[in-house]
Order: C-alpha cells, then structure tokens, then sequence
C-alpha cells in the first residue's frame, strides 16, 4: 500500500495538465482585458480612427473663400 502511495506521489503526469489549464486561464484573462470594451487597446484604437476622422473631416472642409 505505501508503495502505492509513494508512486503517486512521484508521479507527474498530470501536473502538466494543470499548468496549461493555468495558462489558457491567464490567456484568455489576458485577452479579456486587451479587448474588453474599456480595455486599453480599444481605448486607443479609438481615438486613434477618432484623431483620423476628424484630419479627413478637415481635409475636407474648403476653408478658402471664393474658391
């Protein structure tokens, strides 16, 4: 029985399955986080696309008069 035991002990198999249940958890926290709707990439892309619509909005404005 205690050999059993000392064999399970020493037995790692199934460690590795939980280090890469750990990691997909973290990715996917991870990813939650980048592309969530007030995540910090989305905040910049939008003012960045922000920043370009307004410069082609004042692009397209004719400021000369009689022109």
């Amino acid at each position: 029985m205690t050999s059993r035991i000392q064999q399970f002990l020493r037995d790692e198999s199934g460690v590795t399955a939980i280090e890469y249940g750990i990691l997909a958890a973290a990715m996917a926290a991870a990813v939650g986080v980048i592309f969530g709707s007030d995540g910090a990439f989305i905040s910049a892309l939008r003012d960045k696309f922000g920043a370009i619509a307004s410069d082609i909005t004042e692009a397209g404005t004719d400021t000369r008069s009689g022109g």
